[in-house]
């Protein structure tokens, strides 16, 4: 690699670097908030709990959700003046870093820390996405009982073609 070059990497960390630091600091607080989000949601959805504090938590999540998506949008910036791919990512980043003399212990701590979060929130969203939808079907069921309609769907004519149920019938009108 010609000198020049390694010179001016050098000095365009060093101008990143600092900016980096914050939006991980940042990410990282973003993200624990939206851990801890997940996890009042799960407890939301295990209980009998009024469906206004379902949507204030979802509203906060979407908030949340939003500025972490534009923290991405800023680590990629920064990955590209390092000319580095998404695929490199952070810790090819704090590698250059190192090189050029510049204390990582603390950005490359929160970037570990940050990452488990995520996927922390991950598996937290994933369980409360199969929980929403197992209320969801039991809603759904809980209707179509009130509405006098048939748990299948069709039954079958002596030539095999499909028909509705004539014995369902509305129990309760909405």
């Amino acid at each position: 690699m010609n000198k020049s070059y390694l010179i001016q990497a050098e000095i365009m960390i060093n101008k990143t670097h600092p900016i980096a630091l914050k939006l991980i600091q940042s990410a990282l607080e973003h993200t624990q908030q939206l851990e801890q989000l997940l996890t009042e949601e799960a407890a939301l959805l295990k209980g009998k709990s009024p469906a206004l504090a379902l949507d204030t938590i979802t509203g906060q999540k979407n908030t949340l959700v939003s500025q972490l998506t534009t923290f991405a949008n800023q680590v990629e910036q920064i990955l590209a003046t390092e000319k580095l791919s998404k695929e490199a990512g952070m810790p090819q980043y704090f590698v250059i870093a190192e090189l050029a003399g510049i204390d990582t212990s603390t950005s490359s701590a929160n970037w570990h820390k940050l990452t488990d979060a995520s996927k922390n929130c991950r598996l937290l969203n994933e369980q409360n996405g199969a929980c929403i939808h197992i209320l969801n079907q039991h809603s759904q069921r809980i209707l179509n009982i009130l509405k006098g309609k048939s748990q299948t769907i069709n039954t079958y004519s002596r030539d095999g073609r499909a028909k509705s149920n004539p014995y369902s019938r509305t129990l309760v009108s909405v």
